[in-house]
């Protein structure tokens, strides 16, 4: 076995030839202690590239969690609006119904319209990932509360033009612009002075003021009555009619359809009258009403 290798230096012409004996174990040792500054450069070498790897993935993996949570958050005040604008749509929903006279729709029945199978809460560890889940679950509940609205609209609509073809029959405006100068009930006569019920209102008007019908209905007289004088009886429906007296002129006609607004006559003094006014009354069946309890507001406001 050789123990011991030569190195030869040939230097220039001018110099001698050097001849250096090195001992394997020299040469194994510089030869390990190569390798191994050479694998530990490496390993920190690899180390740090990896580090400033993951030092830029942080970062940006840090500016999308910003982006993501500033995103989430407009989303959390949408949902919030939302919730407000549903809360609203609900309590027009109660308020329309109530107008109506139509059920309203039990809490419980709308919880079951906006609920489901229960779902369990995900095990997430991050506040951004729960935060996500929770804005999630409530869009969805949103969109399913929305389809339970819009069925109850549809329904309403339905049942409201049921409701608007019976309210178009009944009397709400007041007949003509005057002054109330006697009342429903009890009073003197203004003939006799005796105390007997006067079963309309008279509203007192100059002579030519306008006269309309106060809801949709059909002329069932228009001619000349004893104490009356001029007078339009309209008949509305389910027994109802609306009688007008004392009028210096008729403008409608027998068989006459009618809606509310429409000018039937004009004021006068005909008939068992002291002075121009109209004489209106409301009669269901054979019983009179008083008409002032339908009166909701004026033909002019």
């Amino acid at each position: 076995m050789i123990d011991k290798y030569s190195v030869i230096i040939i230097p220039g012409s001018n110099e001698p030839v050097v001849n250096r004996q090195i001992s394997k174990r020299v040469i194994y040792t510089a030869v390990f202690l190569l390798v191994s500054f050479i694998t530990v450069s490496a390993y920190f070498a690899v180390g740090f590239i990896t580090s400033s790897i993951d030092e830029q993935r942080l970062t940006d993996l840090t500016f999308e969690n910003e982006q993501l949570s500033s995103k989430i958050a407009k989303l959390e005040g949408t949902v919030y609006g939302l919730r407000a604008e549903m809360s609203e749509i609900t309590r027009k929903d109660d308020y329309i119904r109530l107008i109506f006279d139509l059920p309203t729709i039990d809490p419980e029945m709308r919880e079951v319209g906006i609920g489901g199978d229960a779902v369990d809460f995900p095990h997430i560890n991050s506040d951004l990932g729960e935060r996500t889940w929770l804005v999630e679950e409530d869009i969805e509940k949103i969109q399913r509360q929305l389809q339970f609205e819009n069925a109850s609209f549809e329904e309403l609509i339905a049942k409201v033009e049921e409701k608007k073809s019976d309210l178009d029959h009944i009397p709400t405006i007041k007949p003509c612009e005057g002054i109330l100068s006697r009342g429903f009930g009890m009073h003197n006569d203004p003939f006799t002075g005796s105390y007997q019920p006067h079963n309309g209102l008279d509203i007192a008007a100059p002579a030519g003021t306008p006269i309309y019908a106060t809801a949709k209905g059909v002329v069932k007289y228009a001619g000349y009555q004893t104490k009356l004088g001029n007078t339009v009886i309209i008949d509305h429906g389910n027994g109802m009619r609306t009688y007008f007296g004392h009028l210096s002129k008729i403008k409608v006609k027998k068989g006459q359809k009618v809606n509310r607004h429409n000018l039937i006559g004009l004021v006068g003094s005909s008939g068992y009258s002291t002075g121009p006014h109209l004489h209106y009354e409301i009669r269901i069946g054979k019983s009179p009403s008083n008409p002032y309890k339908y009166i909701i507001r004026s033909i002019v406001s």
